[in-house]
Protein backbone atom coordinates (compact mmCIF):
# COMPACT_ATOMS: atom_id res chain seq x y z
CA UNK A 1 0.00 0.00 0.00
CA UNK A 2 1.37 3.29 -0.96
CA UNK A 3 1.22 6.31 1.18
CA UNK A 4 -1.97 7.99 -1.01
CA UNK A 5 -3.68 4.73 -0.27
CA UNK A 6 -3.40 4.56 3.24
CA UNK A 7 -4.80 8.30 3.46
CA UNK A 8 -7.40 7.57 1.77
CA UNK A 9 -8.22 4.24 3.95
CA UNK A 10 -7.79 6.69 7.25
CA UNK A 11 -10.25 9.05 8.76
CA UNK A 12 -9.22 12.86 8.11
CA UNK A 13 -9.35 12.89 12.58
CA UNK A 14 -6.46 10.07 12.63
CA UNK A 15 -4.22 12.28 10.59
CA UNK A 16 -4.91 16.22 11.40
CA UNK A 17 -5.55 17.07 14.99
CA UNK A 18 -5.69 20.60 16.94
CA UNK A 19 -3.66 21.09 19.79
CA UNK A 20 -3.42 23.63 22.13
CA UNK A 21 -4.88 27.39 21.23
CA UNK A 22 -4.07 31.08 22.75
CA UNK A 23 -4.49 34.29 21.88
CA UNK A 24 -1.65 36.85 22.98
CA UNK A 25 -1.72 40.27 23.13
CA UNK A 26 1.53 41.98 21.96
CA UNK A 27 2.02 45.93 21.72
CA UNK A 28 -1.44 46.47 22.08
CA UNK A 29 -2.31 43.89 19.17
CA UNK A 30 -4.00 40.34 19.33
CA UNK A 31 -2.59 36.98 18.31
CA UNK A 32 -4.74 33.82 17.95
CA UNK A 33 -2.18 30.48 17.66
CA UNK A 34 -3.14 27.41 16.94
CA UNK A 35 -1.08 24.53 17.26
CA UNK A 36 -2.10 21.63 14.07
CA UNK A 37 -0.74 18.36 15.29
CA UNK A 38 -0.50 16.11 11.56
CA UNK A 39 0.94 12.17 11.62
CA UNK A 40 2.70 12.36 8.72
CA UNK A 41 3.22 8.90 7.71
CA UNK A 42 3.34 7.59 10.92
CA UNK A 43 5.52 10.32 12.77
CA UNK A 44 3.95 13.39 14.72
CA UNK A 45 4.71 17.24 13.33
CA UNK A 46 3.49 19.60 15.04
CA UNK A 47 2.61 23.33 13.58
CA UNK A 48 1.26 26.62 15.22
CA UNK A 49 -0.94 28.90 12.49
CA UNK A 50 -0.67 32.30 14.06
CA UNK A 51 -3.11 35.37 12.97
CA UNK A 52 -3.80 38.80 13.95
CA UNK A 53 -7.03 39.64 15.08
CA UNK A 54 -9.20 42.66 16.89
CA UNK A 55 -9.67 43.06 20.31
CA UNK A 56 -13.15 42.20 19.80
CA UNK A 57 -12.27 38.78 18.05
CA UNK A 58 -9.97 38.67 20.96
CA UNK A 59 -12.47 38.98 23.46
CA UNK A 60 -14.74 36.55 21.68
CA UNK A 61 -12.17 33.36 21.52
CA UNK A 62 -11.55 34.09 25.59
CA UNK A 63 -14.84 34.26 26.65
CA UNK A 64 -15.86 30.67 24.49
CA UNK A 65 -12.76 29.07 26.75
CA UNK A 66 -10.15 30.22 24.64
CA UNK A 67 -6.84 30.76 27.47
CA UNK A 68 -4.91 33.70 27.34
CA UNK A 69 -1.16 32.74 25.79
CA UNK A 70 1.50 32.60 28.66
CA UNK A 71 4.12 34.99 27.65
CA UNK A 72 7.90 34.45 29.60
CA UNK A 73 11.35 36.20 29.04
CA UNK A 74 13.07 32.69 29.94
CA UNK A 75 13.73 29.49 27.77
CA UNK A 76 10.80 26.58 29.51
CA UNK A 77 13.10 24.33 32.00
CA UNK A 78 13.22 20.87 31.99
CA UNK A 79 10.81 19.51 34.50
CA UNK A 80 10.51 15.02 34.92
CA UNK A 81 6.99 14.31 33.68
CA UNK A 82 6.83 17.58 31.48
CA UNK A 83 7.92 17.90 27.69
CA UNK A 84 9.05 21.27 25.90
CA UNK A 85 9.11 21.27 22.17
CA UNK A 86 10.16 24.52 20.34
CA UNK A 87 8.03 25.15 17.29
CA UNK A 88 8.60 28.15 15.91
CA UNK A 89 9.11 32.13 15.80
CA UNK A 90 7.57 35.16 15.19
CA UNK A 91 8.47 38.94 15.28
CA UNK A 92 6.39 41.79 16.44
CA UNK A 93 7.86 45.03 17.13
CA UNK A 94 11.26 45.09 19.06
CA UNK A 95 11.07 41.36 20.22
CA UNK A 96 11.17 37.33 18.94
CA UNK A 97 8.81 35.32 19.92
CA UNK A 98 9.66 31.75 20.18
CA UNK A 99 6.44 29.62 20.67
CA UNK A 100 7.20 26.12 22.64
CA UNK A 101 4.49 23.27 23.27
CA UNK A 102 4.17 22.64 26.69
CA UNK A 103 2.71 19.40 27.64
CA UNK A 104 2.11 16.86 30.72
CA UNK A 105 -1.62 16.79 32.29
CA UNK A 106 -2.81 19.61 29.45
CA UNK A 107 -1.34 20.90 26.40
CA UNK A 108 -0.54 24.61 25.89
CA UNK A 109 1.58 27.01 24.08
CA UNK A 110 4.43 29.05 26.13
CA UNK A 111 5.60 32.14 24.59
CA UNK A 112 9.69 33.34 25.04
CA UNK A 113 10.10 36.77 24.45
CA UNK A 114 13.81 37.54 23.00
CA UNK A 115 14.95 40.95 21.64
CA UNK A 116 16.41 41.66 18.52
CA UNK A 117 20.01 42.83 17.84
CA UNK A 118 20.06 46.18 17.08
CA UNK A 119 22.08 46.31 13.82
CA UNK A 120 24.76 49.04 13.45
Amino acid sequence: MNYSQEINTQRCDDLISIGATCVAQIEGRFFWLIEVEMDVMGKLREEVIIREITATQATVLIATGVMRCQIVDTLPTSIPGIEEEPICAFVVGQNVFLVFSVENATDRLVLVRVPLCRII
